[in-house]
């Protein structure tokens, strides 16, 4: 997995690209909790490059969320591929999220 990072006015975007399996939780964690406690709470995650996904990486983003939420910003999904999405229905994260077509919708939305 890697990650890359980008200021979008008011917004942090980060870039999730591969697979977010449990050897790159603590990556995961690390950019995106290391975000919000840097005072970056307004974060768009784009994971239009994500493959895969575990649990371990999903308590990651739904920890940022609540985290980022708690200081009064958000956590926002874009462009998750068609089988990730599914995995954020089943598992009934649709409902957590506000999940975006793409970078700029999110954006926007912010």
């Amino acid at each position: 997995m890697e990650i890359q990072t980008r200021r979008e006015g008011q917004c942090r975007v980060v870039c999730i690209s591969g697979s977010a399996d449990i050897n790159a939780s603590a990556a995961l964690r690390e950019a995106l909790l290391g975000a919000v406690e840097g005072g970056d709470t307004r974060i768009v995650c784009d994971m239009a490059e994500t493959d895969f996904i575990c649990s371990d990486a999903l308590g990651v983003l739904i920890t940022a969320y609540l985290k980022a939420r708690g200081r009064g910003g958000f956590l926002h999904l874009a462009s998750p591929r068609d089988h990730l999405a599914e995995i954020l229905e089943t598992t009934r994260l649709d409902r957590l999220f506000s999940i975006y077509p793409d970078v700029h919708a999110a954006l926007s939305a912010g």
